[in-house]
């Protein structure tokens, strides 16, 4: 096994994160399914304000409901929200969608 930084899982918790990034995460999961959108990104930070526009999506088929055991308090992030966060890194400023799965970030649209 090669002790390269990059074939290291990366861990970082919700506490670690600027309160910008944990109010996304938390608007991410109350969401559950559906999209974020007009959200604005300045200095690599997601702005709660202006409001972006939240659109939530009920599903038909498969897995309908918010799974029950929505993480609260202090966690660890799933790679999902760390790509995202990778990804406001590099973005930097901007207004962007971004489609939530199950709480989760499954897609960014620049808008």
């Amino acid at each position: 096994m090669s002790d390269k930084p990059s074939d290291r899982r990366r861990v970082m918790r919700k506490s670690q994160l600027s309160a910008q990034r944990q109010w996304l995460v938390e608007e991410m999961q109350d969401l559950g399914w559906g999209w974020i959108k007009h959200l604005v990104v300045s200095n690599r930070e997601p702005l709660p304000k202006p409001a972006p526009r939240k659109r939530r999506r009920h599903k038909l088929t498969g897995p309908r409901h918010r799974r029950l055991e929505v993480p609260t308090g202090d966690f660890i992030l799933k790679e999902p929200v760390m790509n995202l966060f990778d990804f406001m890194d590099e973005f930097v400023n901007g207004t962007v969608m971004i489609e939530v799965s199950d709480g989760l970030p499954a897609d960014i649209t620049i808008e």
